[in-house]
């Protein structure tokens, strides 16, 4: 009987404890302004674009591109629509935009693309008082003046960025001490309640420069997913500074791993993938719709069905490394320890949920 089924479109919602979802508002970009007259739409909607190359490419750069500044002076001709929205004190213009369109741009011109399948990160951040020298950590309910800037960066790049609760469990399984000395292994293994692909740790306080001997305001951090990690220190004059710039060094890191370059979608590649515990027609539209929606499919057939194993046909646009990196994101997909001699051609997974 499922071979009635065709192709389904995946539709999940962010939550705190699920992993990679579809990031919906990568074609949408909003600007802070302070009227609404033609002169400020018409530099608001130019800044929103650009805002969405970026979002859809994953590097800043891209903006550099000649094509892609003849563009964003003609942003109108990739243009939805647009409005002004009103939120607390502040004045919002917000455009949506032609995705499909701005793709076609990216792919003409030789430059990646990110689809919308992006990893989720739970952010721990201790900042340092500067008189007194105590460590806090920022959280949901901590009230800090930093919650609405780190939400507003993750937006502005088409990244999803969470903050701890910071409940009694928070407290009990890692202290602002732990972020502080930025002890990646252990707070990872405590941040499993939240389910996100990454887990990332920083510090911001005031260090000793040797080198020009004076003090300089740094931030610290490790992004790991449980098997590499990557650490870097920034320095800046504002706290505010620091998180928009580790915020931007963040997706970057994402967008080389996950942004799919022109060069690679030049060939077609096939793999089979068996996926066990398939024993339900639910749990088959469920793999299905995660399979048909990556942006790297061209088409998924189901090959056979024997007991509870589900065997499927993949073609994509990039290598079987690549394809495997990109399923790693999806929770209920694991792959086994073992691996196949035919790897290249033949994956197992097994599918974990309901």
């Amino acid at each position: 009987m499922f071979s009635i089924f065709f192709v389904f479109t995946l539709c999940f919602a962010v939550s705190m404890h699920s992993q990679a979802a579809p990031i919906e508002h990568l074609n949408e970009g909003q600007i802070i302004v302070t009227d609404q007259s033609s002169f400020t739409q018409k530099k608001a909607g130019k800044s929103a674009f650009q805002q969405v190359i970026v979002k859809l490419n994953g590097d800043p750069s891209v903006l550099e591109n000649v094509e892609v500044k003849r563009a964003a002076t003609n942003f109108e001709q990739y243009l939805v629509s647009s409005t002004f929205v009103q939120n607390g004190d502040k004045l919002i213009y917000q455009a949506e935009f032609n995705e499909q369109k701005i793709v076609g741009l990216l792919r003409a011109e030789n430059l990646n693309v990110w689809g919308k399948r992006r990893p989720s990160g739970l952010f721990w951040l201790a900042i340092e008082d500067d008189v007194n020298k105590s460590k806090s950590l920022v959280t949901q309910s901590s009230s800090s003046q930093y919650l609405d800037l780190i939400q507003q960066s993750t937006y502005d790049r088409g990244i999803e960025l969470l903050m701890p609760i910071g409940d009694l469990t928070d407290s009990m399984n890692v202290t602002a001490l732990d972020v502080w000395g930025l002890y990646s292994s252990s707070i990872f293994n405590k941040s499993i309640r939240y389910g996100t692909n990454y887990v990332v740790g920083a510090r911001v306080g005031i260090v000793f420069d040797d080198f020009s001997a004076s003090e300089k305001l740094q931030l610290s951090y490790f992004i790991t997913n449980g098997q590499t990690i990557e650490t870097n220190e920034i320095v800046g004059d504002t706290i505010s500074g620091l998180i928009t710039k580790f915020v931007n060094e963040y997706a970057a890191y994402l967008a080389s791993v996950y942004s799919i370059g022109t060069s690679e979608t030049g060939m077609i590649y096939s793999v089979t993938l068996h996926i066990s515990n398939v024993n339900t027609l639910a749990k088959y539209r469920k793999v299905l719709d995660i399979l048909t929606s990556l942006t790297v499919t061209q088409k998924v057939e189901l090959k056979a069905q024997s007991k509870d194993v589900a065997s499927f046909t993949l073609t994509s646009n990039v290598p079987v490394q690549r394809l495997k990196t990109i399923l790693k994101l999806e929770q209920n997909l694991r792959e086994p320890e073992y691996q196949r001699v035919d790897s290249a051609v033949v994956i197992d997974y097994e599918w974990r949920g309901n």
